[in-house]
């Protein structure tokens, strides 16, 4: 009777379904953690490429106007107390500066001596002076 009984068995134990179930929990918790990986490389590649093609313009912006913008807005709108003739802006196609990847505001400042930008975003943690924080003179 007890050799029927196996033989009629249909369906999964609750240990079966129970080991099944942590498989799935650990591979699927395996996959968040890879693709929150690639989300973090991704950010830190937008930002960086945002500031590079930032401090690009601001380069341009001095090969015309002969000196380094004032702000990162002056790469948009025209500054005062400036020719038309020399400003060939603008020289970003948007209507206001980008944001890094995380929302916040780029910093920016320039050296005209050594010739160099400097933009700076503070990273995911919005907190200026981090070990999170990038800079183009990086």
């Amino acid at each position: 009777m007890r050799t029927k009984r196996k033989q009629n068995r249909r369906g999964f134990t609750l240990l079966e379904l129970m080991l099944v179930m942590a498989i799935l929990v650990i591979l699927a918790s395996l996959g968040t953690v890879a693709v929150l990986n690639m989300r973090r490389g991704a950010d830190n590649d937008a930002t960086i490429t945002q500031m590079a093609t930032l401090s690009q313009q601001c380069k341009a912006f001095k090969l015309n106007m002969g000196y380094f913008p004032n702000t990162l807005d002056d790469l948009i709108a025209q500054p005062q107390n400036t020719t038309p003739q020399k400003w060939r802006g603008p020289y970003l196609d948007v209507s206001k500066i980008p944001m890094d990847s995380w929302g916040n505001a780029f910093t920016y400042a320039a050296d005209e001596n050594s010739n160099k930008v400097n933009i700076t975003s503070v990273g995911p943690d919005r907190q200026a002076g981090t070990a999170d924080d990038i800079s183009s003179t990086r």
